[in-house]
């Protein structure tokens, strides 16, 4: 198959297409900088210049393709959220025309979220009901995506857990470690006792690709492969490689030391089961460590050893 791909160069990206070209298929990927385009190139990938508001680019080079995966964001923080979305939304209609009238897959990449957690504490599915928090916005993205059935295409909605790990990589991780180390705690909010969900990200790269040649229009997935990781023992985890104590502060503490964004995550339950990725797909993930054992004794020791030595 030809692969075109946003994100290729990011860090959930990159294992996509490392494992897509592994397994024989031409992957193209967009990228916005000389480095992207090196990096993209020392993995096989052709790259392709250009941004994700480079809208024409984006309907001409999926048209080229026989699946599109959607793994970019434009993470500037700093501006309006709505902004990004926009971006966002923009991009994914452009990629859809691209293929309109193909039935071609279009994978747009969301994230477990947007569902409101459980009010016993028990996992939630792809049928959840939405959040009513800020996080519900990316909700607008998905129905971008899955609108796109209506003009002939196959959309399909990847929700991945908030903390995909592996490799020494991720957002989550490396910042919270950074933050750690820079304020001279590991916080968790209240009690810690909610608990979160991470996906090893060889295991969702992997996942994709299944969506890609399984997947019938209009499906959601959750990425998981962990639920029940306490947000406390996952500070302590942070603590342990930054070489700092955990410690419990308030909702508005941890806006203090951590990017606001993430510190969402260290107070919220987000228990997303995969069950039917596993059932309607046949992923069967087998990652070597779960999270907080790659955070203290393996991927992320390098990582955090490297945060300190230039804190």
């Amino acid at each position: 198959m030809r692969i075109f791909m946003t994100g290729a160069s990011g860090y959930i990206g990159n294992a996509v297409a490392e494992k897509a070209v592994g397994q024989g298929h031409t992957v193209v990927g967009l990228a916005r900088s000389e480095a992207s385009q090196q990096k993209l190139q020392e993995i096989g990938v052709t790259p392709l210049p250009g941004d994700l508001e480079s809208l024409d680019l984006l309907t001409r080079a999926a048209a080229d393709s026989d699946v599109v995966l959607h793994l970019g964001f434009v993470h500037e923080f700093h501006r309006p959220y709505d902004e990004l979305l926009a971006i966002d939304i923009a991009a994914i209609r452009a990629m859809g025309q691209g293929i309109a009238g193909t039935g071609k897959p279009l994978i747009m990449t969301s994230g477990t979220g947007v569902t409101e957690p459980d009010s016993n504490g028990g996992e939630t599915n792809e049928e959840s009901p939405i959040t009513e928090t800020p996080l519900k916005a990316r909700v607008a993205a998905e129905q971008a995506a899955l609108e796109l059935a209506s003009i002939g295409v196959r959309p399909i909605v990847m929700r991945l857990a908030p903390y995909v790990y592996g490799r020494g990589g991720s957002v989550f991780v490396p910042a919270l470690l950074k933050a750690a180390i820079a304020n001279g705690v590991s916080p968790y909010v209240g009690d810690g006792t909610q608990l979160t969900s991470s996906a090893d990200v060889d295991a969702a790269a992997e996942l994709y690709l299944l969506a890609a040649e399984k997947a019938e229009a209009g499906s959601i997935f959750n990425c998981t492969t962990e639920t029940d990781i306490q947000l406390r023992d996952l500070a302590e985890a942070i603590g342990t490689a930054a070489g700092v104590p955990a410690k419990s502060v308030s909702h508005e503490e941890a806006q203090k030391l951590v990017v606001p964004f993430i510190a969402t995550f260290l107070e919220i339950s987000n228990r997303g089961s995969s069950e039917k990725a596993r059932h309607v797909l046949g992923w069967n993930p087998q990652p070597k460590r779960g999270l907080l054992e790659d955070i203290t004794n393996g991927s992320y020791r390098e990582v955090a050893a490297s945060l300190s030595v230039h804190a």
